[in-house]
């Protein structure tokens, strides 16, 4: 798939996730949509559109939440590259690789942002590991629901070659 595609797809999500999903979850869990699009998007198709995915999403979520300009990208690409590694560990089992780092990486990267915010912005979080294992669940679940359809799109437009049977 193309990187043009990952931008614009990171777009949608970073808009979505920063202008829907507050007002939809309230005080719930942090649904991260360009978290797990990055994360989908670096198993499925690989490493390039994930880093592309995480860098347009994040300042595009950086700018509409009035955040230190480069930190979400920061984190992103880090947590990028940890699904990365773990793809390359579980190349064959992918879809069960994708919810796992969903459930994994979120948590992680939600509590690197808000300890990050507290430290560049000087303003005091009550717990910055508050809402960690909801927002590993719920990213979980989107990622299971995401990683699906992209594995299922991804065979559709590059099938397997074909084994000669003996």
């Amino acid at each position: 798939m193309s990187l043009a595609l990952a931008a614009v797809g990171a777009a949608l999500a970073a808009l979505i996730q920063s202008t829907t999903v507050p007002f939809v979850a309230g005080d719930a869990a942090e649904l991260d949509l360009v978290l797990v699009l990055a994360i989908t998007w670096t198993m499925v198709a690989g490493l390039e559109g994930g880093l592309v995915c995480a860098l347009v999403g994040g300042l595009i979520v950086d700018v509409l939440l009035m955040r230190p300009l480069g930190l979400t990208p920061l984190i992103l690409s880090l947590a990028v590259g940890a699904a990365w590694l773990m793809s390359q560990v579980a190349s064959r089992a992918i879809y069960p690789a994708i919810v796992i780092a969903a459930l994994v990486l979120a948590p992680a990267v939600s509590v690197a942002i808000n300890l990050a915010l507290g430290v560049l912005t000087g303003a005091s979080s009550p717990d910055p590991f508050e809402g960690a294992f909801a927002a590993a669940i719920v990213n979980g679940l989107l990622a299971a629901v995401l990683g699906g359809l992209a594995i299922v799109i991804d065979r559709r437009l590059h099938p397997a070659p074909e084994r000669a049977g003996w």
